[in-house]
């Protein structure tokens, strides 16, 4: 059946878009032809035995489109949809994922024959995107250009290093049943996802490793424990430390934006979790399309470079374009000190003030159709998402110059805000900027030198515990004790060796109360950020919620325990608030804290210890990625303003070649860019904007285009679109949507009359 589809395509397509564009009308068929008979499915209603007439040779579905109507079978339908439905189904489910295709197609009573009209319809609108891709000299190659504030690269701007910011993470809500769909044997192909034979050439990468959420041994942190250990509060969450079930092949996606929001790649997790080779494959799409200097977040990125480092198949890549990976900012604050002074965006140069947690905004979307995709074919399961990143692509460009004007403020306010603050602290303590900068370069060291906790120091604690148990067997381990050690006398509560292991032990109990105190703090920030993620599921909710309340209690416990031990340390360690610890920003002050309670002492006199001295730093450095961060939006903003122009050329001269060739064609391009045009309208210039004003040059610029880039002309091109936007040249079309919302608006209420009859 697929196959008699597929070979009707390219003859469907141009069907429909002369039904969509021409305003001939409809004249019956020729002595030559004939008619037959379907069932029509509308919105609100069902015509029998609707008459068509058909040409000879002609296909019955190419004869339904002329009609308005597409057949639910290839070749001899008996039942065929309106494509106003079909076309208020796909607007409904773009915004709104949740609704299924069993919700529509039972409340039009007719299920089977719905889905199969609904794919074909899909197929046409992909088929016709790819004429217009064609005709515009695009192609899939040039996919990941989607963004045009990061890729439309000009002449003679500044130089970005990072040249692109990216993210990727994996996400195991996108689940898939394995039983189901197995007739379906259809592939969905999806600019979107990379194949799973792309992905297998990563699997032997890291050998027998899998994401450090399972637990198991990775390549790269055999001689790197440092490293290692900031992920152990990975395991915070739950549901990523259980095992894909056999029941499920697809057990989620791994997925990439860049720090607009646009979907770079994402890939199918198949039977497992996050496996190193879906990050890894990403990765060298990344690279292979975006080139030099890429900046990459991963929010267990301090390791994944060291698996990257050690990969055969990317290191050289990785390393001749300059690949710099860093973690989250959010999950970074959960890594140890040492991790974030070395991956944290907020201490590494060019990263300007952003989070890189794009990713949780991305899931928080898709969620929404987990639950409608579960029980899909591969097929369906592919389509449904590749809709759902095509409609947030498209709120993402609408949504661009919102995000710049955002940073800009945010980035303006900060360096107002905290300007003063550092510049009466460097005055105050008689020190410069480049000595605010040496603190985390001699933190670094610190950090770095830090020695394993001595063994005579481990065996001492274990002498003394025995000296103090009666217990037999401790008895007899005094005696191997105090010979491994070199005691020649027992030790009593008096001597000095004794009263210092004693205070040693003391400080140990210190460290494992602030363990734990970190521990539950993290725990409860991971659930707060799960329990407000859109698309989590109620009693998921419920679940959580319980979890964060008995947490509360655990920290408040936990918090107790250590004021009291703080006391009795030498000094006294300060005393903590509840509204401390909960701020996640103070996670990374917990392993100062220990250290300056261990063997390390000293660090309470380093400057860069103090909590004033700290908070201010922080706020230098946010004042350093503001300024970068301005630079950064300068080059955007005139990218964006270039392309707007440069692609308005291109759909304008590509309408005037195909008038003469192909009207249908020119007339869909045509309602393209009146779409496009009434969102650049919104893209307007930026309050404090200290770039470059008007457009520039693009590095590839064709030489077809006819633009002239005086001054002059610029303005009257800007007004040109502005007339265009808010002129009469598109009132057909506007009231051609607005009845269109007007359909979605009642037919809203239609289901909901259902849904209340029904109850």
């Amino acid at each position: 059946m697929y196959i008699h589809w597929d070979t009707q395509l390219p003859a469907l397509a141009s069907s429909y878009l002369r039904w969509k564009h021409s305003k001939e009308e409809i004249h019956s068929a020729s002595l030559d032809g004939h008619f037959f008979h379907v069932t029509v499915i509308k919105t609100y209603e069902r015509i029998l035995n609707f008459a068509i007439p058909q040409l000879l040779d002609e296909p019955a579905n190419v004869a339904l489109l002329r009609h308005g109507f597409l057949g639910c079978s290839p070749v001899e339908p008996s039942v065929a949809v309106d494509l106003a439905t079909l076309e208020l189904y796909h607007r409904l489910r773009r915004h709104h994922p949740q609704l299924s295709i069993q919700t529509i197609t039972k409340t039009l009573c007719d299920l089977h024959h719905f889905s199969i009209a609904f794919d074909a319809y899909l197929n046409i609108l992909r088929h016709i995107r790819s004429r217009v891709s064609e005709a515009l000299g695009h192609d899939a190659v040039k996919a990941h250009e989607k963004c045009p504030c990061c890729t439309y690269m000009l002449k003679d701007e500044v130089q970005l290093v990072p040249s692109i910011l990216v993210t990727q993470d994996g996400n195991n809500s996108s689940k898939r049943i394995a039983s189901v769909g197995s007739v379906d044997e259809r592939e969905f192909t999806s600019t979107y996802f990379l194949s799973r034979e792309d992905v297998d050439k990563f699997k032997d990468e890291v050998k027998h490793r899998q994401h450090t959420t399972h637990h198991e041994t990775s390549d790269a942190g055999d001689n790197n424990e440092i490293l290692s250990s900031c992920l152990k509060w990975k395991n915070s969450v739950p549901e990523q430390q259980k095992k894909a079930l056999d029941i499920y092949e697809v057990t989620g996606m791994f997925t990439s934006a860049c720090r607009h929001g646009f979907i770079i790649k994402a890939c199918e997790m198949v039977r497992s979790g996050e496996l190193a080779k879906y990050p890894l494959a990403i990765v060298d799409y990344i690279l292979g399309n975006f080139g030099e200097d890429v900046g990459l977040g991963y929010d267990v990125g301090c390791t994944f470079g060291e698996i990257v480092h050690n990969s055969l198949l990317l290191q050289k890549k990785a390393e001749d374009l300059r690949l710099r990976i860093c973690v989250n900012s959010f999950h970074g604050y959960a890594h140890n000190q040492l991790c974030q002074v070395q991956h944290h965006p907020l201490y590494l140069a060019g990263f300007g003030l952003e989070d890189l947690e794009t990713m949780e905004q991305v899931f928080s979307s898709t969620n929404a159709s987990a639950r409608i995709i579960r029980y899909a074919t591969r097929y369906h399961w592919k389509q449904a998402l590749d809709m759902q990143f095509s409609q947030w692509d498209m709120d993402k460009y609408q949504e661009l110059s919102k995000f710049l004007l955002n940073n800009y403020r945010q980035a303006l306010n900060t360096i107002n805000e905290y300007s003063p603050v550092v510049t009466k602290m460097t005055q105050s303590l008689g020190i410069d900027e480049d000595t605010i900068e040496s603190w985390i370069a001699e933190e670094y060291q610190f950090l770095l030198n830090l020695k394993e906790e001595p063994e005579e120091k481990i065996l001492a604690c274990l002498y003394v515990q025995a000296l103090n148990d009666p217990l037999l067997i401790n008895v007899r381990a005094v005696g191997d004790l105090e010979e491994k050690l070199g005691i020649a006398e027992t030790w009593t509560e008096a001597n000095p060796d004794y009263i210092s292991t004693m205070e040693y032990m003391c400080s140990h109990k210190f460290r494992r109360v602030l363990d734990n105190l970190q521990r539950l703090v993290v725990q409860r920030l991971f659930e707060l950020l799960k329990a407000n993620m859109a698309g989590t599921g109620y009693k998921l909710r419920m679940h959580i919620g319980k979890a964060i309340k008995t947490r509360s209690k655990a920290i408040q416990s936990a918090l107790a325990e250590y004021n009291e031990l703080a006391l009795s340390m030498q000094p006294p360690a300060p005393h903590l608030e509840w509204n401390d610890i909960v701020n996640y920003g103070f996670i990374s002050e917990f392993e100062l804290l220990k250290l300056a309670y261990s063997q390390h002492p000293e660090i309470l006199s380093k400057p860069w210890t103090v909590p004033g001295n700290r908070e201010v730093a922080t706020k230098f450095f946010k004042i350093l990625r503001a300024r970068e961060e301005i630079v950064h939006l300068n080059v955007e903003v005139c990218r964006l303003r270039t392309a707007i122009s440069d692609g308005d050329a291109r759909l304008r001269s590509c309408i005037s070649r195909l008038r003469d060739s192909d009207l249908d064609l020119s007339a869909e391009i045509e309602e393209i860019r009146r779409d496009r045009l009434r969102v650049d309208a919104v893209h307007q210039s930026l309050v404090g904007f200290s770039g470059k004003r008007g457009r520039g040059i693009h590095v590839n610029l064709d030489m077809d285009l006819d633009l002239d880039l005086t001054p002059i002309a610029e303005a009257e091109e800007i007004t040109r679109i502005h007339d265009e936007v808010n002129g009469t040249a598109e009132d057909d079309d506007i009231t051609a949507n607005d009845e269109l919302n007007d359909t979605m608006v009642q037919f809203g209420d239609f289901l909901e009359n259902v849904a209340l009859h029904s109850d």
